[in-house]
């Protein structure tokens, strides 16, 4: 017995303190590939730090990520929670058909802060000139959209009643809701690996767009767009939370027209290029970044078409793959991030005339966004 004990000793000993050490002695990391985040680092003693524990918090979140062998252990890990049973692996699900949903219930929505972001949207409306039309179009989640794909009994919440209030508060006939055509279409509208909408899913976003402007512009076939497969390795943010070795990765899709690869971009500061693509992107680990390169606070798009209409997107990134269907339809395009712009929206559109202004958020981030504000501004 004291054999086996001391075995246990030394086994634990290996498993627990050898890693540590390592986590002392190697260079610490700035960022991992695998989750696609930046990591913790150790942080200097201060006192005040270590009298209101803030030091020892930040000490404990850096042993966690400089871990020696995490994404190994992580993997680990999750192979060993599918293997009991578990479906549900740091706020991810496990769902039929080796989809990834993030794990989103009613305690995660506030409604009070939903409600306060759709009135500051309301009075962005109110404010726009009569001849500028805007739309809204919130997205809704993948667990709305693949519900019966998600565990049994799974806990998720429940959006109708958001969606009521949106329409509710907002103008009805300028609000695009896509529920019951995502449903409609093959189970191919979301990444399996990731929370975006496939291209798919923003062409079919792109028709009930169509659909509600009509004025001049109206939808192409899906292959008129040349959609061309740009890699079949995509393994997005909901893998990067399980890190499960047995994850297929996603294909990942653009359409390519002349536009697409003669348009003018401009993201914030940086210099002008011609194409709305990044090709390096699709060497990273985030690949969604394909689209303009990723989120930037203001995004001028000149098209190259000969309309005369000009649109503003006011947008999360889902938006990023679905602007692109848009370029023949309007000669310049701006797309604002709230994220990461903070100047006055007033101040845009006065600048540049815009004929329409879209909205477009997936439907929980809009509800838990802390910039909807700028909107007032």
């Amino acid at each position: 017995m004291k054999k086996i004990y001391k075995a246990y000793i030394i086994l634990l000993f290996i498993i627990l303190v050898i890693p540590s050490v390592f986590v002392l002695v190697l260079p610490q990391k700035d960022y991992s590939e695998s989750e696609n985040r930046y990591l913790n680092q150790f942080p200097k003693i201060k006192a005040d730090k270590v009298l209101s524990g803030k030091f020892q918090e930040d000490v404990s979140n850096a042993f966690d990520d400089q871990f020696f062998i995490r994404d190994q252990m992580m993997e680990l890990s999750t192979s060993l929670k599918k293997m009991f049973g578990f479906k549900d692996i740091g706020g991810v699900y496990i769902a039929d058909d080796n989809y990834y949903i993030t794990k989103v219930t009613d305690s995660d929505i506030e409604q009070s802060k939903f409600v306060q972001n759709l009135r500051y949207l309301s009075y962005f409306v109110q404010k726009q000139n009569i001849d500028t039309n805007v739309y809204t179009m919130l997205v809704p989640s993948p667990g709305t959209v693949l519900k019966d794909k998600l565990p049994a009994f799974a806990p998720f919440y429940n959006s109708d009643s958001m969606y009521n209030t949106a329409i509710t508060l907002l103008s009805e006939p300028c609000f695009i809701d896509i529920r019951e055509t995502l449903k409609q279409q093959e189970d191919s509208v979301f990444f399996k690996t990731d929370h975006h909408w496939t291209l798919k899913g923003a062409y079919a976003a792109y028709c009930e767009y169509c659909k509600k402007v009509n004025s001049n512009i109206k939808y192409n076939s899906y292959k008129s767009f040349n959609p061309i497969k740009m890699d079949g390795g995509f393994y997005g943010t909901l893998y990067s939370k399980s890190l499960d070795p047995k994850t297929k990765p996603d294909d990942i899709y653009a359409i390519h027209t002349d536009k697409t690869k003669n348009a003018k971009v401009i993201s914030d500061n940086e210099k002008p290029h011609i194409g709305i693509y990044d090709e390096e992107s699709l060497v990273k680990k985030d690949k969604y970044a394909y689209f303009f390169g990723g989120n930037y606070g203001k995004t001028d798009i000149e098209t190259g078409s000969d309309t005369k209409a000009n649109l503003l997107v006011i947008k999360d990134s889902f938006a990023n793959s679905f602007v692109p269907f848009l370029l023949e339809d309007y000669s310049h395009i701006t797309m604002i991030d709230l994220r990461y712009y903070n100047k006055p929206i007033s101040k845009v559109i006065t600048e540049t005339k815009y004929k329409h202004i879209l909205i477009l958020y997936e439907i929980s981030n809009f509800s838990q966004d802390k910039n909807i504000y700028k909107l007032t501004k």
